[in-house]
């Protein structure tokens, strides 16, 4: 039997709804998991949550709920462990993997579950004003030990009672290297520079990912030096060495040199550290663009 006009343009337009809906479907965007830093409360992020959803419609975009406030002092390797089993859930039900996007502490946090992991699969990690680094400065000590003072503060973070706050995991006091290396339980480990403790897999399961993205800037206010957020770190002099001189990439130690070519380094004046989730253009012009 013939078609008669209607009935064929009708046809067309289902064709066409049907190539358009695989075609939305094959550009489906990759499930964004946000990990806060320390301090934030449980709405610090949402508006970079709520910006690359409308940007990226569809986007399922998860804002970890754990340890806010307070709890953000919890220690490292606890918190890797309660991020880490959300991320893991969300990879579960998404097994082309996911993105990992974190800000401050929490971008340490996600890269030991990256190192760690070995059945999270990342795609795209994004370290906004992360002290990957390490942190030494005043002004970032101060948010949290309001008496503290970077030169003597090690006396108590390179202790047992002292290791049970993050922040002193990650305390990378340029001075007194021995006893960070003797004492820290998370940063020299998955930066795999104890040479007995030096594992592997660290190594392989971070050269997995497709993409990293690292973001800072010298406004930053808070993270010392900054940039400790693209892996420089102080010298014993306090100048600061660059990630491609220190051994950590020269040895590529957990991969750093290798995934080279699938690194971008966004340096962005004008920003304060606090401002960094909140700042419209960061997020279009440094984040938006990788979370394919």
């Amino acid at each position: 039997m013939a078609l008669n006009c209607a009935s064929v343009i009708y046809l067309l337009c289902f064709l066409v709804a049907i190539a358009n809906a695989q075609k939305s479907f094959d550009r489906a965007y990759k499930p964004v998991v946000i990990v806060h830093g320390i301090w934030d409360k449980r709405t610090s992020l949402d508006f970079m949550a709520n910006r690359i959803r409308e940007v990226h419609p569809g986007t399922s975009v998860t804002v970890v709920d754990l340890l806010h406030g307070t709890s953000s002092l919890a220690p490292m390797w606890e918190q890797v462990e309660a991020f880490g089993a959300v991320a893991r859930q969300v990879n579960t039900e998404n097994p082309d993997g996911i993105h990992l996007l974190c800000y401050s502490q929490g971008g340490l946090v996600c890269r030991g579950m990256i190192e760690t992991l070995s059945d999270l699969k990342v795609s795209t990690f994004v370290s906004l004003s992360s002290p990957q680094g390490g942190q030494y400065g005043d002004s970032f000590l101060r948010l949290i030990f309001h008496k503290a003072v970077k030169k003597t503060v090690h006396r108590i973070f390179y202790t047992s009672p002292g290791q049970r706050y993050s922040v002193a995991n990650y305390w990378n006091d340029p001075h007194h290297q021995a006893s960070y290396l003797k004492h820290s339980k998370y940063l020299p480990y998955i930066d795999n520079v104890i040479p007995e403790a030096r594992n592997e897999s660290y190594r392989t399961n971070f050269l997995r990912l497709n993409k990293l993205v690292l973001i800072g800037g010298p406004d930053d206010g808070v993270i010392t030096p900054w940039q400790s957020s693209h892996f420089g770190f102080f010298r014993e002099d306090e100048t600061v060495e660059d990630m491609e001189d220190r051994d950590i990439y020269k040895q590529d130690l957990f991969g750093l040199m290798s995934l080279q070519n699938r690194t971008k380094i966004y340096t962005v004046e004008g920003v304060y550290h606090h401002q960094w989730h909140q700042n419209i253009s960061v997020i279009d012009a440094c984040i938006i663009p990788h979370l394919d």
